[in-house]
């Protein structure tokens, strides 16, 4: 992370047409490219959860779901269970998730580390304040994650509780990447009342919603959010039309120029479940289970049409002798002519409902695996503690390289852009004088990093072992004289998530070193 200087992000919009017709080009060759994945999209909401689908703006409204498609239950829970799970193992508000570190070589005294654990202590209580509202917004960016494979959420700077999280809608979003495969600009296309939108430009409207804003403050005013790196700037101006990405936003029907300014840090985070090289969208667990959720919904929706012929069976009716029409409901009376032979009798319903229970729940079964839910079962009761910690860490060294990708598209910018803002706001200790600038990075300290960095410190501790008999009595091959047991000692407690503050600094070591030798 880099030192920022306090610098306000936004500034007054100017007229400039050129920009506004720059990103309303760019908007129509992004929402182009978009248009082959909404299909999909729409069909991974309506056959697991269709409470997705107005967000994608293809069906429904707000408060409306049409859930006709849908006959288990299977694959919505799995995919809430996989949410929540990620939302536990990533960034679970009951433990510190992250810490703050040095880089090697960094300056190790008290007022660095008493920096590093209070900016720690901030930057959770920011993530766990209600205010702010990540935990409830993660959720949701979890479930778009795993349903669509892509997701989205805004950081944006706030003078109430410094930091608002906003999860947004896959379906409002449109992505770029840059030749590394980062995404780098964000083009969002969202509606607001003609109300909000005067309460948030004002008099920078245009004549039309200023209108709508009076008459008709219901109205929907559709909004054009564009973000991207500038590719003319002044790196020395603290101007935010230097900075380095532009934002502008644009009144859709009118195209008329709302405002005009910039960021330090990429205000959107874009995590990709997994993608396909020359994608800009990414694919998960919903994509891969959406075959066998169409064959159970399928195979549910038969059985039950089959369960009702059972209960219910059609009946054969003679074509003569009735009077009026038959009635087969409960205590329904039909009348016939005295004297008619006729009856009536049901057709024989033959249905195998043990076998369409056996199929359907090999299908649940099958969509439980693709989400995870079989990596993601807590252990059982009688396991031993040794037990319950190699499983543990199995299981998160199988998640770790499908959730690698979480750290680097969500984490890792997600606490850059609110260490900056908070740092800029003042809302962090100060920064020290002999810190230098990008010297501090973020140490995860979830489940999966865990068990990564115990793989590691087990390595560590099998060098030891295999050089254990060559060390003999008082190491007579002097093979000690190869490692610095300053550096393992510090590596090791690092590993174990030892807190910083648990190690004297490297300067004190060494006067402690020094006062021994003077008592000698």
């Amino acid at each position: 992370m880099k030192k920022r200087a306090t610098t306000p992000e936004t500034n007054a919009p100017q007229a400039c047409p050129q920009i506004v017709s720059d990103v309303l080009a760019r908007l129509g060759g992004m929402d182009a490219a978009r248009s082959r994945w909404l299909p999909l999209w729409t069909e991974l909401a309506a056959q697991i959860m269709p409470r997705k689908s107005p967000a994608l703006g293809q069906q429904g409204q707000p408060g409306q779901a049409d859930d006709s498609a849908v006959f288990d239950s299977t694959p919505a829970h799995s995919l809430e269970l996989l949410a929540s799970a990620l939302g536990g193992l990533l960034t679970n508000p009951a433990l510190p998730w992250f810490d703050l570190r040095l880089s090697r070589g960094g300056p190790d005294d008290e007022g660095v580390r008493r920096f590093l654990a209070e900016a720690r202590d901030r930057l959770l209580s920011v993530f766990n304040a209600e205010a702010t509202g990540f935990q409830t917004c993660v959720h949701e960016l979890y479930l778009d994650l795993c349903l669509f494979g892509t997701a989205c959420m805004h950081v944006e700077a706030d003078p109430d509780c410094v930091v608002r999280f906003n999860a947004r809608p896959v379906g409002e979003v449109l992505l770029a990447e840059d030749a590394r495969g980062v995404v780098d600009t964000v083009l969002r296309k969202y509606t607001l009342t003609a109300r909000q939108a005067h309460q948030q430009w004002g008099q920078d409207c245009s004549p039309d919603a200023r209108r709508l804003a009076e008459e008709n403050p219901d109205a929907v005013v559709e909004i054009i959010h564009a973000v991207f790196p500038r590719a003319d700037r002044d790196p020395q101006s603290p101007a935010c039309r230097n900075f380095p990405y532009a934002s502008v936003y644009v009144e859709a029907a009118t195209s008329h120029l709302l405002q005009e300014s910039g960021y330090l840090e990429m205000p959107y985070m874009c995590p990709r479940w997994a993608k396909a090289p020359g994608e800009a969208y990414g694919r998960g667990p919903g994509l891969t289970a959406l075959s066998d959720v169409r064959v159970l919904n399928a195979m549910s929706r038969t059985a039950l049409m089959a369960a009702e012929k059972m209960s219910d069976p059609p009946l054969m009716v003679p074509d003569d002798g009735f009077l009026g029409p038959i009635h087969s409901g409960p205590g329904g009376l039909s009348y016939y002519r005295a004297g008619s032979s006729d009856r009536i009798e049901s057709l024989p319903v033959r249905v195998d409902l043990a076998a369409i229970e056996a199929m359907t729940e090999r299908r649940r079964q099958s969509i439980r695996r693709i989400f995870l839910a079989d990596q993601l079962t807590p252990e059982a009761a009688n396991a031993t503690a040794t037990e319950a910690l190699i499983r543990q860490n199995e299981k998160m060294r199988v998640l770790g390289p499908t959730l690698g990708r979480m750290q680097t598209e969500f984490l890792a910018p997600l606490i850059e852009r609110v260490f900056n803002i908070m740092l800029r706001e003042g809302d962090l200790p100060p920064w020290p004088a002999n810190l230098p600038q990008g010297s501090v990075h973020v140490d995860y300290a979830s489940p999966i990093s865990r068990a990564q960095r115990q793989a590691e410190a087990d390595n560590l501790g099998q060098a030891v072992r295999y050089l254990a008999p060559l060390l003999g009595q008082g190491d007579p091959f002097h093979v000690l004289d190869n490692f610095e047991p300053d550096a393992i000692a510090r590596h090791a407690a690092s590993l174990f998530g030892l807190p910083p503050d648990y190690l004297r600094p490297a300067e004190a070591v060494q006067q402690v070193r020094q006062a021994r030798q003077v008592q000698k």
